[in-house]
């Protein structure tokens, strides 16, 4: 009943909701559409509440605050509302930031007050550009003065580095020497003593005792003393009926216990019935050493290496690599005979490998060995390695004989084993062989060539006709077919097989290579045949080059033969070029050079000649004869070459001068004296006058000298030389007044000569008046700006008179005004302490690395060090790049006076000699001193050497 009534209850409401959604939906579709905006709908509906806004304030709510009413406006008991707080004070510090500072104090004219101007205006993306734009700026700006700025800095920081050096700096020399300190010295080095006095050294040792058991104390209580060891003291047994014997145990008694247990154990190894011994007794722990593995390596490594090789073995039993990798890995650890048994085990595997077979020779023992290669022959037949060692095996030179018979009826095209097999032979029996190993190997040049050699000289040259047959690409056999007719005298030959190998070569389509030609040609110089090296030279050297540098690139070719040794390929160089090139001067020149360093008397007399006849205008080459017959002693001989360098060259300086100097060193003066009156007739040019006055100067007569002199001076009033000899005239006659009167002429007649300002401030400083000497040198530096002369005599100066200080500042103002001055680089090593002298030395080799000053000053250093070879290598050096340095080669021979040997001395000598030096600071002091004006070169170096300090 109730189930109904419920059921009946939901029925109607369900009509009645649908009833009502029907009505309103009729009733919608007949009202007109709402407006877009309600009117009756408040402002402030649907959005966000004000700031501080409390809903239900007006009601009564509490915890409603205003911003008039901020602070004490509630009641102590009032839940506190922290939803809108006060905005937090300010700090101090930031609003001393915030404000701006407009003192007058930070006011600039230019920039402006010192603070922001618009610190409290926000920061938007305006400001951000404009600020990049001026950062860049400043960058640009910065970027133009960056470098000076480096600079300068870098120089202040050198500058005050040079001043006040680090004492590692102070040390850096004797730190580089260390890397010469040998392991002994290291060694041997004492250790550093304990550098505090005896009481502290010794305090707390004197109270450390040691306990001794009571047993010892009793026993020295005693006066007893003893070696033996007391059985109650420990060393009784722990278990019962084991316990150690009563008595003292002597120490001795063990030892020998231990040598008789030894011999019995040694003897029991004996052979019972021979009586002889199998193991060595004194042997016995040798041996035991020997059977530790060489091998230092980790031993899991070696095991994991035998099991990755066994795996490759078990993989690929016919990989030949595998086994020998695994008999190397058991040599190499000691395992010799697993080895043997591994590569044995390969060969049978792999009975085809050649590799594997030479690998077991090796292994096993010789007499093995020679099984092990007859097993391997019988497999591979045609192995020429495997018949090598086989003979190799062999003691016996018929075995040996036999077992290459046996390989040449198996292989007889192998040049390896005929060439091995004629080794062993006699010539007679060679030579059968030969023959049949060319009709064996007829594309085998060195076979043929070997036979040739043995064959007469008819029989050879059938043999390299027909080696040209079989053969006709190898230039070789054309060689040595043109060595052959050379040996026997037909030289008429040489050059035509030479001219016809190149052209059938070139027929055949071979590439004439002129470098493996010129090879070829040096070669042929050193087995003798001269004739054969300057046919090739001749038909080979012009060859692939162009016609417009034939010639530079034929002198190369000739420095490269005389740099190799090669001097008759250089002589058939300069030989073709002068045939192509005879009015050249400059090969002409070369040549001669060429002839006089490596070349006889004889020789350079008939290229000069010749020379002379095709370059009748170049003066050097008369004079270069004239001085060779000077020299060999024919002084006649010279005389008609300079009279006829006289009728090809009329009024020639050069020729006069030679020919003045011809008769002066031969005493033959008045001869001389006409000679120059005619020549100051015919050619009066300034060194003519200058050789005139300077005759009269070394005879003596300096009246006339004086005269001759002034007369120059009329007639040539810029040459400084006039005034240089005029004022050292003047000194010599210790009239001091005019020869100052003389170079101070000079110096305004002619303020670029150097040498004029030294005299000047020299003779000024030899009478005392400093200050002059300086004014002097100051006002030639005005005139003569980066002079590196100058500034070393202004230091020099400076030096003498005490003033260090000055001197030292003075020269670094110099090597800023010359800083690639090898003259000041090298007189500054020896300015600054011993200590810093290898820092600067290595500065100086920065800065002018191939100056010679530099490096003879280098050399020096090495003298005061006492490297004495260090020192020979850095004098060559020196000589080498510049020979004609000769103060440079006066230290060099004091120092093999001192420290070498006289084959030593006689080698410098003759390299001085042969150099000719002219110019040095010291030299020509000495070889221009009137005293000396007849002296040789010889002579000169000897006094330079005795004038010369030894550093220090």
């Amino acid at each position: 009943m109730q189930d109904d009534l419920f059921f009946l209850g939901v029925t109607l409401m369900i009509n009645l909701r649908g009833y009502s959604n029907c009505s309103n939906i009729t009733m919608a579709s007949k009202l007109p559409p709402p407006p877009i905006v309600n009117p009756k709908r408040k402002n402030f509906l649907g959005q966000p509440a004000p700031q501080g806004y409390v809903a239900g304030v007006g009601r009564g709510a509490t915890g409603f605050t205003t911003r008039s009413d901020i602070g004490p406006a509630r009641d102590a008991n009032d839940v506190p509302d922290d939803r809108h707080p006060a905005p937090a004070k300010r700090k101090k510090d930031d609003e001393e930031d915030l404000e701006e500072d407009l003192n007058d104090a930070n006011y600039d004219e230019f920039a402006g007050y010192g603070g922001s101007l618009f610190n409290k205006d926000p920061y938007d993306k305006d400001d951000e550009e404009a600020d990049a734009v001026y950062e860049a700026i400043d960058e640009r700006m910065d970027e133009k003065r960056r470098e000076y700025r480096e600079k300068r800095r870098k120089e202040e920081i050198e500058k005050y580095r040079q001043e006040r050096p680090k004492i590692q700096q102070q040390f850096s020399d004797l730190k580089r020497e260390l890397c010469a300190v040998s392991e002994d010295e290291w060694k041997n080095i004492p250790e550093v003593g304990d550098a505090r006095n005896r009481k502290q050294r010794l305090h707390g040792r004197r109270e450390k005792f040691t306990p001794l058991p009571d047993s010892v104390l009793t026993r020295n209580l005693g006066g007893e003393s003893g070696t033996s060891i007391d059985p109650k003291s420990g060393l009784a047994s722990a278990f019962p009926g084991m316990l150690t014997p009563t008595g003292d145990l002597d120490l001795r008694k063990i030892g020998q216990a231990r040598n008789t247990l030894m011999d019995i154990k040694l003897n029991q190894v004996s052979d019972s019935v021979s009586g002889q011994t199998v193991v060595d007794p004194k042997g016995y722990l040798t041996d035991l050493q020997s059977m530790i593995p060489t091998y230092g390596g980790d031993i899991n490594d070696i095991k994991k290496a035998r099991l990755l090789l066994k795996s490759v073995r078990e993989t690929n039993p016919n990989h030949p690599p595998a086994w020998i990798a695994s008999a190397r890995l058991e040599e190499v650890t000691g395992k010799l005979q697993a080895a043997r048994n591994l590569i044995l085990r390969g060969c049978e595997t792999c009975p085809h490998s050649e590799d594997l077979w030479l690998e077991a020779a090796r292994l096993v023992p010789v007499d093995t060995a020679k099984n092990v290669i007859a097993q391997a022959v019988n497999h591979l037949v045609n192995s020429v390695k495997l018949w090598i060692k086989a003979s190799e095996l062999e003691q016996d030179m018929k075995a040996k004989k036999r077992v290459f018979r046996k390989a040449l009826e198996h292989i007889p095209n192998s040049v390896r084993l005929w060439k091995a097999a004629v080794e062993l032979e006699e010539p007679e029996d060679a030579k059968i062989l030969l023959s049949r190993a060319v009709e064996c190997c007829p594309t085998s040049v060195e076979l043929w060539l070997a036979l040739a050699r043995l064959e007469t000289y008819e029989n050879a040259r059938k043999v390299l006709n027909k080696a040209r047959e079989n053969i006709p690409t190898d230039r070789q056999i054309w060689i040595t077919a043109a060595k052959l007719e050379e040996a026997h005298g037909n030289t008429t030959m040489v050059e035509k097989i030479i001219d016809r190998s190149i052209n059938s070569l070139a027929a055949n389509g071979v590439e004439i290579n002129r470098e493996h030609w010129l090879k070829e040609a040096v070669d042929a110089e050193k087995s003798g045949a001269v004739l054969t090296c300057q046919a090739i030279i001749k038909f080979v050297i012009g060859h692939g080059v162009e016609d417009e540098d034939r010639k530079h690139s034929w002198l190369e070719d000739a420095d490269n033969f005389t740099s190799q040794g090669a001097f008759e390929c250089s002589r058939a160089v300069y030989s073709h070029a002068l045939e192509i090139f005879p009015a050249k001067k400059s090969i002409w020149l070369r040549a001669a050079h060429f002839e006089r360093q490596h070349g006889t008397r004889d020789s350079l007399e008939s290229l000069l000649q010749r020379a002379v006849a095709h370059c009748p205008q170049a003066e050097v080459l008369w004079l270069m004869g004239a001085k060779s017959k000077w020299l060999a002693g024919d002084v006649p001989a010279a005389r008609s070459i300079l009279s006829l360098a006289f009728q090809a060259n009329p009024n020639s300086e050069e020729i006069w001068l030679a020919a003045v100097k011809l008769e002066s060193e031969n005493w033959e003066y008045e001869r001389a004296r006409k000679l120059l009156a005619k020549a100051r007739n015919s050619a009066p040019t300034p060194r003519v006058l200058m050789k005139s006055a300077k005759l009269e100067w070394h005879l003596g007569d300096l009246g006339e000298a004086l005269k001759q002199l002034q007369t120059a001076i009329e007639q040539f009033p810029d040459y400084p030389k006039f005034y240089m000899m005029q004022g050292q005239i003047h000194g010599l006659q210790q009239r001091m007044t005019l020869a100052r009167d003389s170079y101070s002429l000079g110096t305004k007649k002619c303020p670029t000569s150097v040498p004029l300002w030294l005299l000047l401030a020299r003779l000024d400083e030899s009478q005392g008046n400093m200050t002059r000497a300086r004014s002097v040198l100051e006002k030639a530096r005005q005139k003569n700006p980066q002079n590196p002369q100058l500034w070393l005599e202004a230091i020099r100066l400076e030096w003498k008179t005490g003033l260090k200080d000055i001197a030292s500042a003075m020269m670094a103002k110099a090597l800023q005004d010359c800083p690639t001055s090898g003259l000041l680089w090298a007189e500054t090593i020896f300015l600054v302490d011993r200590p810093q002298r290898k820092t600067k030395s290595v500065d100086a080799l920065k800065k002018c690395e191939h100056d010679p000053h530099v490096l003879l000053a280098v050399s020096k250093l090495f003298w005061t060090e006492r490297k004495t070879q260090k020192c020979r290598e850095w004098f060559n050096r020196a000589v080498k790049i510049d020979p004609d340095f000769g103060d440079a080669w006066g230290y060099f021979y004091k120092f093999e006076l001192l420290h070498g040997t006289a084959e030593e001395q006689n080698d410098v000598k003759k390299r001085c000699v042969q150099a000719e030096p002219r110019h040095g600071e010291v030299w020509t002091t000495i070889s221009k001193s009137p005293q000396n004006w007849r002296a040789k070169t010889e002579d000169i170096l000897l006094l330079v050497a005795e004038a010369l300090p030894v550093p220090v």
